[in-house]
């Protein structure tokens, strides 16, 4: 008889089964299959038993190895099989089906999108509360750090239900941010020898991810403090904009002992599990491999993420878009109550220290809410879109806007670009004017400056002086723009992103100030006027010179390799050089869990970025123009047009070179696999390798490679063919 691929046990202290094997898809660092754990569900010995030999089933059966086959799996093997064999599987492509149970409308419906961006902190998600006109119920969520932690739509629909649907972050996702928060958990004591362990640092680190992209504290709450213990009260206190009024909190109902009796029993084990290691006399490089496949590791995992489900149990409204899954792909809810509405919603946005243990925040990865809001100050429901995400970061080595925020403003029909007016136009704010303007989104900019109540000094006689002040501020930086590179931008589009600037002040009170009620109508009317226009570009047509693409090709990539070598630690150890472990979190991203990207290390959107920058170069200085007295207005829009969607082509060709394509994708995964001493430099060689496929260093024309020339072949013919799209050509040369 056949050794079993599954086993099937009770840990001890434990009345229910778990069961462990080893995935036939997914490996570990050492070629095997990775190791996975999940619990039964039960204590029956039978049962338990049959689930297992239903895993044996899926395992044995290479029909069932590819995640298109999950939902027929449904239909024939138990849910929490069908879970512990699926959700460790990447899927590579971001699927927003669960939001399309509320359709997007669009301009052509009538509802003009509007993205909002700008860095954290900047006041993106107050003005978007202005505009659904829910400020009385400090919803969305603000704060003076970043709260909004996922992309979020908000339709304005004369329809008078209110309706959510939120897409909730995969398990195996989760997984992995709880593996890093065990990692640093292990080093943290592994670091203290003969130092004091502080109980609260050690959970807070196991629940909290380093980076912030994931608070489970929210879900699972934080042990209750002694309040004599607080002997420093915040003057601000009293005044904090705490996200629920007393009759707005959600209805979870949660035992406190029992929570913190299973917060402190988590923080046990875990200290458990880093002492043993400790106590090997090992270093954390000698034994990070290792911790991988520690079962009682995967069981404090699979235990945390358990606790995890049982708060999807105790919602009280709504259902998951996927019934028959253990752990839900979304959850979607609709009432004709506003308040009821709302309060609801915060299950998923909010972050209000009192609502800790009721709040599925952190779960969540985004959120499409439709409902007959109003505008503060506003008699009418104005149909419209509006979506928010993630701030820019205050400091941040990255040379591109992510890719989540790129995608919003590529869908937007408006991009509101929000930055503080007491400290305007930060290196992050600069950075994404510059991006989003060599991506051709000049015409689509609406500056909103706010906090102008803060904005104070001697030389400002009124509001009009401190508007002047900023508008320098913006035609100083897009000049010196103009000055590095006079074909940036043209004269005409500095003037109209001159013109389309708002300003706003107070707006965390209840009644709208002039400033902000100016700036509000400044807003509806250059909108209108940028939906409005119809340039037509059907008789104008440029010409290009194919070598010149070459050359801006060339440079583009040494810039990137540049940069990306020192940030491995391939070239250099310098302080740009990134830690070890973010630079192998980011390839166990790519490699395992179908992300791009990792907090602000994003290579694709890097390169991509680079690339664009020259690009925007190249477009904007066609070798013919015809008809050669073609007017600025005309001209500016066909490159615009030509820019946005090279900006999409590019970054299509991209993703499936450094990522998707099978051998990219392989050596993320064999660059995660390294551990050991000497696994950064490994690590870092095995992404150069990558990049010399995606992205290979370009010869003189006379000595390029095979490869080299395929590369640039293929960048050619995508750009060939975007330009004939638009009636343009390229003027090629032979290789």
């Amino acid at each position: 008889m056949a050794e079993s691929k599954v086993t099937c046990r009770k840990p001890k202290g434990k009345n229910t089964y778990v069961l462990a094997y080893r995935h036939p898809v997914v490996k570990d660092a050492s070629g095997y299959g990775r190791k996975i754990q999940r619990g039964a569900g039960t204590g029956d010995d039978e049962a338990a038993h049959k689930l297992a030999a239903q895993l044996e089933e899926l395992i044995n059966d290479e029909k069932w190895h590819n995640l298109s086959r999950k939902n027929e799996a449904y239909g024939k093997f138990d849910r929490i099989v069908v879970d512990a064999f699926y959700d460790c599987m990447p899927d590579l492509v971001e699927l927003r089906t669960v939001l399309d149970r509320i359709p997007l409308p669009t301009v052509l419906e009538g509802y003009v999108n509007t993205s909002i961006v700008g860095p954290s902190g900047a006041g993106k998600t107050t003005i978007l509360r202005n505009r659904l006109g829910t400020a009385d119920y400090r919803f969305p969520t603000t704060s003076s750090n970043r709260t909004t932690t996922c992309d979020t739509e908000y339709i304005i629909s004369k329809d008078k239900t209110y309706k959510m649907v939120v897409q909730i972050t995969g398990r195996n996702e989760l997984e992995a941010v709880l593996f890093d928060n065990v990692c640093d958990c292990i080093e943290y004591v592994m670091r203290n020898t003969e130092g004091f362990i502080d109980d609260i640092e050690l959970l807070i680190t196991l629940l909290n991810h380093r980076e912030m992209e994931t608070r489970l504290s929210y879900t699972l709450g934080m042990p209750r403090v002694n309040q004599e213990d607080d002997v420093e009260e915040d003057d601000e206190d009293e005044n904090e904009d705490t996200d629920f009024s007393e009759d707005l909190l959600p209805e979870m109902e949660v035992n406190e002992d029992e929570q913190d009796r299973l917060l402190w029993h988590l923080e046990k084990r875990i200290k458990d599990i880093a002492l043993r290691y400790r106590g090997s006399g090992r270093t954390f490089d000698e034994i990070e491999g290792e911790v991988a496949g520690d079962e009682e590791v995967l069981e404090l995992i699979d235990d945390i993420v358990s606790a995890l489900i049982s708060k999807f149990g105790m919602l009280n409204f709504g259902s998951k878009t996927n019934p028959k899954a253990v752990w839900p792909d979304g959850w979607y809810f609709e009432t004709n109550d506003e308040e009821t509405f709302i309060r609801q919603a915060k299950v998923f946005v909010g972050n209000d220290h009192r609502a800790w243990g009721r709040l599925l925040t952190p779960l969540v990865k985004a959120i499409r809410i439709q409902g007959p809001f109003i505008a503060e100050g506003a008699d009418k429901i104005e149909e419209a879109v509006y979506s928010d995400g993630i701030g820019f970061g205050h400091a941040t080595k990255s040379a591109a806007i992510p890719t989540s925020v790129m995608d919003r403003c590529v869908a937007a029909d408006i991009i509101l670009l929000v930055d503080g007016a007491s400290n305007p136009l930060m290196e992050n704010t600069k950075m994404a004017l510059k991006s989003l303007i060599e991506h051709g989104f000049a015409d689509r900019i609406i500056f909103g400056f706010t906090k102008m109540d803060l904005v104070t000094g001697a030389n400002y006689r009124n509001s009009a002086d401190k508007k002047d002040s900023i508008k320098r501020l913006v035609q100083s930086y897009l000049l010196e723009l103009r000055k590095q590179e006079n074909v940036v931008l043209s004269d005409t589009e500095v003037n109209e992103i001159l013109k389309h600037c708002t300003f706003f002040s107070r707006l965390d009170r209840t009644e709208l100030s002039k400033v902000s009620i100016r700036g509000f109508s400044e807003l509806k009317t250059i909108t209108d006027e940028i939906v409005r226009q119809k340039i037509s570009t059907e008789d104008v047509h440029f010409e290009y010179e194919a070598l010149k693409l070459y050359y801006y090709l060339k440079e583009s990539t040494l810039k990137f390799r540049k940069v990306w070598a020192e940030r491995t630690g391939y070239s250099s150890i310098t302080n740009n050089t990134e830690r070890w472990s973010r630079i192998r979190a980011l390839a166990r991203r790519l490699g395992l869990l179908g992300q791009e990207s990792y907090s602000d290390l994003q290579p694709l959107a890097d390169y991509a970025a680079f690339v664009q920058e020259n690009i925007n170069t190249f477009i904007n200085m066609p070798d013919t123009v015809v008809p050669e007295q073609a007017s600025e207005y005309v001209t500016d829009e066909l490159k615009r047009r030509i820019k946005r969607l090279l900006s999409v082509r590019f970054r299509e060709l991209n993703k499936k070179r450094m990522w998707t394509d099978d051998d990219p994708i392989s050596g993320w995964k064999h660059a995660y696999d390294e551990s050991g001493r000497g696994s950064r430099n490994r690590r870092a060689r095995i992404i150069e390798n990558i990049f010399d496929e995606a992205a290979p260093y370009l010869a003189d024309i006379p000595n390029m490679t095979e490869e080299q020339k395929e590369y640039l072949a293929e960048v050619v013919e995508m750009v060939e063919k975007v330009l004939n799209e638009y009636g343009c050509k390229l003027l090629k040369f032979s290789l």
